[in-house]
């Protein structure tokens, strides 16, 4: 049935007509675009008109970078830990979610208890250790993700189905912490030790997998989102968003950016992944694009361990925490630019960022003079200032996430540089980085973009960057990211006119209705 939307203020973000009063649906996609009188002339008898009493409307929020499947899990599945909690408390959250385990898995498999975040300062010098959760865990695996969901905290029952004992060496990219005077592994794992362990893990259900991504496509919608890039689309992960598609439950455009050689958030190993890309095209749905790779190039920079990778003194890249050299790097890049394959690398620190920069520039220099995919560097939570402009040289797009530069608590006052970005006529976006976030609301985040100082955007900017520029970068511009005749029907009706209120009212937005492809997939009248 087609469906007319009136009296609204609806920002299009379309430059020719940049405010509209209402829209006809028609087939999921845009009819018209116009006043009132205009979209009830056109209506066929029998359309439903919804009445939007003056709220505004804007086109489907685009996320450019998030985490479905384990945020899903996380959020939904796994053990939730309190922020700043001890090694008792740990224990006592763990204990109340540890029967829930062997419901994950199939029968007569090894439950495992999975949860997080280990918040290091929660914890005083030498008590972040494996010791504890032996002492309420014997015979129970454990395993437990930090607040950057980079490094974990293991009990002994894990080392061993991991096969990792005192004698094991630091894997490449990756460091087993030790006590102190002794050299027996205190079960920290950093970086890509968590592979092992990870590889060990018994697997989640199917329909498990396809609950949390079911329950954060829901979520994504009460926060307005229509489109998403999924930073880590593993093997599983694609599985159940080829089978929500199949079924007609996927209510969500994504951009699926296959991982390549990252073991820990691909939860698979190096050779599954790599064929997973040859054979991406088997996961392409009508909502599911695998066109996209995701590499990491360094870690996170975050306390205790900071794997971030910098610059030294003499401005060149510190290679002790880059996690690809140069020369793969720029060939594995070069592969993919060439069979049409848009990159997204993970780059924390500065001297990750320029080696990132370093490589797209090689693959350009060689390349046939023809644009290419629109590769990205992810995070840009720091870049050094002589970089910026190679952003827009390269043709690279500045992802900014994860949506945390308004909160005092994560160190980063000095990152996220998006006028200098934009007045370097950088291509940028912005992502949430859900599992890092709480929620994928970017609202409170996207006031402090308005609200940084000398690095502040304009509203209309913001709003640009996180609708019609996201669908820019993933090449999905003529069909959506405006609200213009012939694009899907992507809306978002929220309690406030973003353009009408003073920037510090931004953060408390509330999504009061989200359309998806013309049909209503959220309503906060009908939240339970």
């Amino acid at each position: 049935m087609p469906t007319a939307l009136v009296n609204g203020r609806i920002y299009t973000v379309d430059e020719a007509r940049p405010w509209a009063q209402a829209v006809l649906i028609e087939d999921g996609t845009l009819a018209v675009v116009g006043t009132d009188d205009e979209v009830r002339a056109a209506a066929a008898p029998g359309t439903d008109v919804v009445d939007l009493g003056g709220r505004m409307v804007m086109p489907g929020i685009h996320d450019a970078h998030t985490h479905l499947l384990f945020s899903g899990l996380k959020f939904r599945f796994e053990a939730r830990l309190t922020a700043g909690g001890g090694p008792q408390q740990v224990v006592r959250e763990l204990s109340d979610a540890a029967c829930r385990c062997s419901d994950l898995v199939a029968e007569g498999e090894q439950a495992w208890i999975v949860g997080g975040e280990v918040f290091p300062h929660g914890f005083a010098e030498g008590e972040l250790d494996r010791s504890f959760l032996d002492a309420a865990f014997p015979d129970q695996p454990v395993f437990l993700h930090d607040w950057s969901a980079h490094h974990a905290l293991v009990n002994s029952k894990a080392l061993e189905l991991a096969g990792l004992d005192d004698a094991s060496v630091d894997p490449p990219g990756g460091r087993l912490v030790r006590r102190v005077g002794t050299g027996e592994l205190t079960g920290e794992l950093v970086e890509q030790a968590t592979w092992p362990v990870v590889a060990a893990m018994t697997a989640y259900r199917p329909e498990i997998d396809l609950d949390a991504v079911r329950w954060a496509t829901s979520v994504c919608h009460r926060y307005g989102i229509t489109s998403v890039q999924e930073a880590s689309a593993s093997p599983r992960e694609l599985a159940a968003l080829r089978e929500l598609d199949r079924r007609g439950e996927l209510a969500l455009h994504v951009a699926a950016h296959l991982v390549w050689r990252e073991e820990g958030f691909g939860l698979a190993d190096t050779a599954t992944l790599d064929r997973t890309i040859e054979h991406r095209q088997e996961f392409a749905t009508a909502h599911v694009d695998p066109q996209f790779v995701k590499i990491w190039l360094d870690g996170a920079p975050l306390p205790p361990h900071m794997t971030q990778a910098d610059l030294d003194d003499e401005g060149r890249v510190d290679g002790s925490d880059i996690l690809v050299e140069h020369d793969q790097l720029a060939s594995v890049v070069g592969a993919f630019d060439a069979a049409g394959i848009a990159v997204k690398i993970h780059c924390a620190g500065q001297g990750a960022v320029r080696a990132g920069l370093d490589a797209f520039a090689e693959v350009r220099a060689r390349g046939t003079g023809e644009p290419g995919p629109r590769h990205e560097i992810a995070h840009c939570t720091f870049v050094h200032d002589d970089d910026h402009r190679r952003f827009a040289e390269l043709g690279v797009v500045a992802e900014m996430s994860p949506a945390v530069w308004h909160i005092e608590e994560y160190g980063v006052q000095d990152g996220y540089r998006f006028r200098s970005m934009l007045d370097a006529g950088a291509t940028m976006t912005v992502g949430s980085d859900w599992i890092v976030a709480t929620d994928p609301n970017l609202f409170p985040a996207l006031q402090g973009m308005l609200e940084r100082g000398d690095e502040s955007v304009t509203v209309e900017e913001m709003l640009e960057t996180i609708t019609l520029g996201g669908a820019r970068v993933v090449g999905r511009d003529a069909e959506r990211g405006s609200i213009e005749v012939g694009k899907s029907a992507d809306l978002v009706v929220l309690d406030r006119n973003l353009l009408e209120i003073d920037s510090g009212q931004v953060g408390g937005t509330v999504v009061l209705q989200t359309w998806f492809e013309g049909r209503r997939v959220f309503s906060v009248d009908e939240e339970e």
